[in-house]
């Protein structure tokens, strides 16, 4: 699977500059007001390591398919 430039580098600035601060600020917010974050913040991380294999195995085909 390939994906198009567009789509990798939206997916990839997500992965690594939107989601860590996402659940920084739902684990602080959660500590602040006294709430469970847990289930909220698992659920991100396992849809963002999902989306990271994905990118993953694209970048790997991509790089297969210029040589």
């Amino acid at each position: 699977m390939k994906l198009k430039d567009e789509i990798y580098n939206v997916l990839k600035w997500t992965l690594i500059t939107f989601v860590p601060a996402l659940i920084l600020l739902i684990s602080t917010l959660g500590t602040i007001y006294h709430f469970d974050t847990e289930i909220i913040t698992l659920t991100i991380g396992a849809i963002a390591t999902f989306l990271g294999a994905i990118t993953g195995i694209s970048n790997k085909n991509y790089y297969k398919g210029d040589k």
